[in-house]
């Protein structure tokens, strides 16, 4: 079994409700520093009045408010924590009211119900900053949250940062808002006919969420994998034939591999769906945002997928072509655009969290300082093979000469560049390194050198030497696949034990196979030119003559070594 299937069939499902758990656990609000400590007391009126003349500097830094109220997110989590634990003394102090007591108490419940109806807000994305997110520059002091329904129409959820007393300036939920939550308030409906028909046990809570809603999800996932199933049996032969009229058979196991992030793709459009029907703006915000980064992961996978899909069928087709060439661009490409897919991946998710993306990329412009002198050396290879691909000085399948080695060219990669030696092994060479070797390229050769020494017999006479030397020119000139302006066929030197005729002539040929195949055509018509010349190949022998010595007759009988001898090798025998 695959592992992406695998993972996608089983460790996902299984493992699905333990991270929406963690992830619920996780976003608990804790109590704020302090909070045990200050004293619960409702706003004190006439003092809650916004402070234009103190917009906060950009560089301003966060004070210690004892409620978490120094950030709009802050005052967001912080009210509906209190909210949540029932605890309407602490939630006052998040409230722009003048009311106080149990007016005050009664605003934020009905504050906290409205939000939990239908509010919309991206707690992710609420800004961190003590000066707030300073959207609206004609508002520095004013930051919107969200918006919920009411029976004007839609109701924006607004801040507003207000100094109390002489402490530092907080966020507070505005007092324009709250005055619109009473007759929101009224306007909520209660629970459906349908949810009213059902029984106890199901209207109860698990993590806030009704145990009805649990259920529809657990039986939504199988039931979406189910219709997701269904989908691919009836489109797949249609999207096979086309996919095969574009790209041809070996299309099938690249379809195949789509359909993995797909299913995690379907598996995220069921959270946020559920997440928009959960009845608390906590979890509603949760769920959502754990459905939102299983749709992100799924896109990123489902495009890196596609990318290297399309990537192995061009190169494929560039084999089929020939076309060397552009076989390792097209990977480099490939790769390259994977790796962009997941970086625009990573920077939404960081951008759903709320972080700021030109923060981060300041912060990676910084660091890429230091990680260029602590990698030198990839980078080395990475810019290494950049050049080698974009120079060409080898391409995939080139026989070439690297140093030592040599071979086919299997690869080139980013990081190294790998070698089939004759012996089926591979050797794998650094592109850095591989940069400022000696790079012998032979299938880049437009012809082959076709060079020989014939060495006849010393007894070889003119005129036979006359015939083979004629014979070969013939045979050059009669040739179309030699090079005849640069073939040369000369007799060289007299040696020792040859006479030797030097052939020099350039073949055409367009790989190594035929050039040895034009090559043992000629050498068997140059064995038939010497043939019908009378001439032989001379052998390297020696001849030694011994003055004085003994017949053959006699060489039986005992004899003492001659007084004399005298050798004189002869190389021409």
């Amino acid at each position: 079994m695959r592992l992406s299937s695998f993972i996608t069939r089983w460790m996902f499902p299984a493992l699905l409700p333990v991270l929406l758990l963690a992830q619920i656990a996780s976003a608990q609000v804790p109590a704020a520093p302090g909070t045990a400590k200050a004293p619960v007391s409702p706003v004190i009126p006439g003092l809650s009045v916004p402070s234009q003349a103190a917009a906060p500097a950009v560089h301003e830094q966060s004070n210690d408010d004892p409620f978490g109220r120094s950030t709009p997110r802050g005052t967001v989590l912080g009210f509906i924590k209190a909210a949540s634990s029932d605890d309407y003394d602490t939630a006052v102090q998040y409230l722009d009211t003048r009311q106080h007591g149990q007016l005050a108490r009664k605003l934020a419940q009905q504050l906290k119900e409205v939000l939990d109806r239908d509010a919309s807000i991206d707690l992710a994305r609420l800004s961190r900053k003590p000066e707030g997110s300073q959207a609206n520059p004609e508002k520095l002091n004013e930051e919107h949250v969200g918006s919920t329904s009411a029976a004007t129409g839609n109701l924006p959820i607004r801040l507003t940062r207000v100094k109390l007393g002489d402490e530092p300036p907080v966020w507070l939920f505005s007092a324009a808002t709250l005055a619109q939550i009473p007759d929101a308030h009224d306007n909520l409906t209660d629970l459906s006919p349908t949810e009213q028909k059902l029984p106890g046990w199901l209207q109860a809570r698990f993590l806030t969420v009704p145990i009805w809603r649990w259920l529809v999800l657990i039986a939504a996932i199988p039931l979406v994998l189910f219709i997701a199933s269904w989908l691919n049996k009836l489109f797949h032969p249609i999207f096979m034939k086309f996919a095969r009229r574009v790209a041809g058979d070996k299309v099938a196991e690249h379809v195949q591999s789509i359909h993995p992030p797909l299913r995690l793709l379907l598996i995220g459009i069921v959270l946020f769906i559920f997440g928009t029907y959960l009845p608390s703006v906590l979890s509603r915000a949760i769920w959502r945002n754990v459905g939102l980064v299983v749709i992100v992961i799924g896109v990123t996978w489902f495009f890196t997928r596609i990318i290297g899909g399309f990537t192995q069928l061009y190169v494929a087709r560039l084999k089929r072509l020939q076309s060397t060439d552009k076989i390792a661009l097209a990977g480099l490409i490939g790769r390259l655009s994977q790796i962009g897919a997941v970086i625009i991946g990573a920077l939404v998710l960081l951008d759903m969290r709320g972080i700021n993306l030109t923060a981060v990329l300041t912060g990676l412009g910084i660091g890429g300082l230091a990680v260029a002198f602590a990698a030198q050396k990839t980078l080395e290879n990475l810019f290494g093979g950049i050049m080698i691909i974009s120079d060409r000085p080898i391409r995939i399948g080139d026989q070439c000469k690297i140093g030592l080695v040599e071979g086919n060219v299997l690869d080139i990669g980013l990081r190294s560049t790998r070698i089939r030696t004759p012996e089926r092994t591979i050797v794998t060479i650094p592109n850095g390194q591989l940069s400022i070797m000696n790079v012998e390229n032979f299938t880049l050769r437009d012809k082959y050198r076709f060079y020989h020494v014939l060495t006849l017999r010393y007894d070889t006479t003119a005129a036979q030497m006359q015939a083979v030397l004629g014979g070969i020119r013939r045979l050059f000139e009669d040739d179309p696949g030699v090079e005849t302006p640069t073939a040369r066929v000369n007799f060289i030197a007299i040696r020792s034990f040859s006479d030797d005729i030097e052939i020099s002539a350039y073949i055409f040929a367009e790989n190594p196979v035929r050039f040895y195949e034009a090559q043992e055509a000629l050498l068997l018509k140059i064995l038939g030119v010497v043939e019908s010349a009378g001439a032989e190949f001379s052998l390297p022998t020696q001849v030694t003559k011994i003055v004085g010595a003994v017949p053959a007759t006699a060489s039986a009988q005992p004899s003492s070594p001659p007084a004399a001898a005298a050798g004189s090798p002869e190389a021409r025998g």
